[in-house]
C-alpha cells in the first residue's frame, strides 16, 4: 500500500471516517431493478474491478504499512445490501438514509466497500449508494471504476472498460519471509529516512516562504480560516443533501467574466455558506478558506491508488458584491495553483511512506482525543472537490441514471464537505455534513440556488435554466411525492417535470 493510502487508513477514528461514496438515482422503467438484479450485476462486473476483491493484510503490531491481498472468502452478498426509504421518498428522506449508512465504518476484515440499494423513492425510482474507503482509491479513480457498473445503452451486456489482465487482477499474498523482510528493511533504514524527511520538510517550507516573497500568497500554502459554527469537533453522525445546476449556467458565467468553471463552482459554494452564516448571525469578518483537492494523476494513468494534493483558496465571503467575490476567488485560486507549482518543485514523501502505522495511528488518536485540531488557528473551513463525470446518458442494469451525487470525507474540525460532479449537461452537488454542526444542510442547498440566481442577475444574464429533478413525483406515481415540499435540488426554478 502506498504511503498516502496508508495515511488515510491510519487517520481513521470512530468519528473521523475515511470512506467516500456516491449516490446514484435510477429510473428503472418497466423491467424494474431489484436487489437480486444489483447482486447479479455487481458479481458480473467484479471481473472488471478486481481491486474490490482485495482486502487488507496488516503487518504485525502495525510496524509496517498494510498490503493488499486477494480475499479467498470473497462473497458479493457480504457487500451488497438493501434498505427502504420512508414515505414520501423525496430528497430529504433519501439524504437521511444515505447519511445513516455513511455514519458506520467499513469492516476491515473484508474488502473495504459496500453497495446499498435504496428502495421506495418517489415516482417508483431507486437509488444506489456506493461506499468505499479512501485508501482503496481516490475520487478520480472512483469515478473511473464506476464505469464498470455503468452502461451507455439500457440493454448493454458488457461495461465500457476493458477487462484487466491476470496480473492486474490479483493482489497476490505475502508469506512470513516477505513480512519479516519488509519489517527489517523499514527499521534498518528508519533513522536515515526520518532525517531525510525532516530535511525535505524544512526545504519545502523555505520554498513556500520564497514563493510568497516572489508575489505568491502565503495563505495559499498556510490556511488560516476563521472560526464558524461548523468548524468544531465532529461526531459519528452524517447526513447528505443535494443540488443540481445546469452546466450551461456555469458556462455562461465563466464566459461572461473570463474565469474557469471551477472558479464559478467555488464562488457558488462560498456564497451559499455566506448566506447560511448570515442567516445564523455567524458570518466572520475574514474570508472562509477551502481546501481544493487536485488530482496529480498523469493523463492516461488508470491505476486505482490515491494521487492527489490539496491547494487552499479564500472564498471571499467577507465581500458583499457577487461579481467581486467571483473575481477574488478566481485570483486567489490562480495564486494557489502557482504556489502549488512552486511547492511541487520540492516534492517530499508522504508522511505515510515515512512513519509506521503504529506511530501514525497513535499520534493521530492522541491529538484527536484532545480536540486540538478543531481549536487550531490554522484551519480550513470546508473542502470543495470538482470531479469530472460522464458526458453522456448512462444506465445501470437497464435503469436510467438521472442523478449522481458524490460525497467525500469530513475532517476533524470541519463539519461539511462539498463534492461536485459533472453529469451530462448539469453539475450535481453533494453536501456531506455532520448534523450536529449543520442541523439542516438543505438551508445551504437552498442558498446554493440563490447564489446562482444572484450571480446570473449581477452578470446581466438570464435566470437559472430548468433542470430535471430526480426526486420529483411524476404522473405515473399518482402524486405519491410530498407535494408540500419543493424539490430541494431546484428550489426557485421550474423543473422539466413541471413541479416547483
Amino acid at each position: 500500500m502506498s504511503g498516502t493510502d496508508s495515511l488515510f487508513l491510519a487517520a481513521e477514528t470512530p468519528s473521523w471516517h475515511q470512506h467516500v461514496g456516491g449516490l446514484t438515482i435510477l429510473e428503472p422503467g418497466e423491467s424494474g431493478l431489484g436487489y437480486d438484479d444489483v447482486v447479479r450485476l455487481t458479481r458480473e462486473r467484479m471481473e472488471y474491478a478486481p481491486k474490490f476483491r482485495w482486502k487488507l493484510k496488516q503487518a504485525p503490531f502495525g510496524l509496517d504499512r498494510p498490503v493488499w491481498v486477494d480475499d479467498p472468502d470473497f462473497d458479493v452478498r457480504h457487500h451488497v445490501h438493501r434498505i427502504g426509504v420512508p414515505s414520501p421518498g423525496g430528497a430529504r428522506e433519501v439524504g437521511e438514509v444515505a447519511g445513516l449508512l455513511l455514519s458506520a465504518q467499513l469492516d476491515r476484515n473484508r474488502p473495504l466497500w459496500e453497495v446499498w440499494l435504496i428502495e421506495g423513492l418517489a415516482g417508483g425510482r431507486v437509488a444506489l449508494l456506493m461506499k468505499y474507503h479512501h485508501c482503496l482509491l481516490d475520487g478520480v479513480a472512483g469515478a473511473g471504476l464506476a464505469t464498470a457498473m455503468l452502461d451507455v445503452e439500457p440493454d448493454a451486456t458488457a461495461p465500457m472498460v476493458a477487462k484487466p489482465s491476470r496480473e492486474e487482477s490479483s493482489a497476490g499474498d505475502q508469506g512470513v519471509l516477505d513480512v519479516v523482510g519488509g519489517l527489517a528493511n523499514r527499521w534498518v533504514k528508519g533513522p536515515a529516512t526520518y532525517a531525510r524527511y525532516g530535511f525535505d520538510v524544512l526545504t519545502k517550507a523555505a520554498a513556500v516562504l520564497d514563493g510568497a516573497r516572489s508575489g505568491g500568497s502565503l495563505a495559499s500554502a498556510i490556511p488560516r480560516g476563521p472560526s464558524t459554527p461548523f468548524n468544531a469537533s465532529i461526531g459519528v453522525r452524517r447526513q447528505l443533501a443535494f443540488a443540481g445546476i445546469a452546466f450551461d449556467d456555469i458556462r455562461r458565467i465563466k464566459e461572461a467574466h473570463g474565469v474557469k468553471v471551477n472558479d464559478v463552482v467555488l464562488a457558488l459554494c462560498g456564497t451559499a455558506l455566506r448566506t447560511y452564516l448570515l442567516a445564523h448571525d455567524a458570518l466572520p469578518d475574514r474570508s472562509l478558506v477551502t481546501g481544493v483537492p487536485v488530482s496529480t494523476r498523469a493523463e492516461g494513468d488508470d491505476t486505482q491508488d490515491n494521487q492527489i494534493t490539496t491547494v487552499f483558496v479564500e472564498l471571499a465571503t467577507h465581500l458583499d458584491d457577487p461579481i467581486q467575490r467571483l473575481k477574488t476567488v478566481s485570483e486567489t485560486a490562480a495564486g494557489a495553483k502557482e504556489m502549488s507549482k512552486a511547492m511541487s518543485a520540492k516534492q517530499i514523501q508522504s508522511l505515510g511512506e515515512v512513519a509506521a502505522p503504529l506511530i501514525l495511528g497513535t499520534a493521530i488518536r492522541a491529538i484527536y482525543s484532545t480536540e486540538l485540531i478543531s481549536r487550531m488557528p490554522l484551519r480550513i473551513n470546508t473542502l470543495i472537490s470538482n470531479v469530472p463525470g460522464p458526458p453522456l446518458q448512462l444506465y445501470m442494469g437497464g435503469a436510467k441514471v438521472t442523478g449522481i451525487y458524490p460525497s467525500s470525507v469530513i475532517l476533524e474540525g470541519m463539519g461539511l464537505n462539498f463534492t461536485v460532479l459533472s453529469n451530462m449537461e448539469r453539475m450535481d452537488f453533494g453536501l456531506h455534513v455532520d448534523p450536529n454542526l449543520v442541523p439542516d444542510p438543505w438551508e445551504i442547498v437552498d442558498a446554493l440556488d440563490e447564489a446562482l440566481a444572484e450571480l446570473l442577475a449581477a452578470s446581466g444574464l438570464e435566470g437559472p435554466t430548468a433542470v430535471d429533478d430526480p426526486f420529483a413525483a411524476d404522473e405515473q406515481s399518482g402524486g405519491s411525492g410530498d407535494e408540500t415540499q419543493p424539490p430541494r435540488s431546484t428550489t426557485g426554478r421550474r423543473t422539466k417535470s413541471g413541479v416547483k
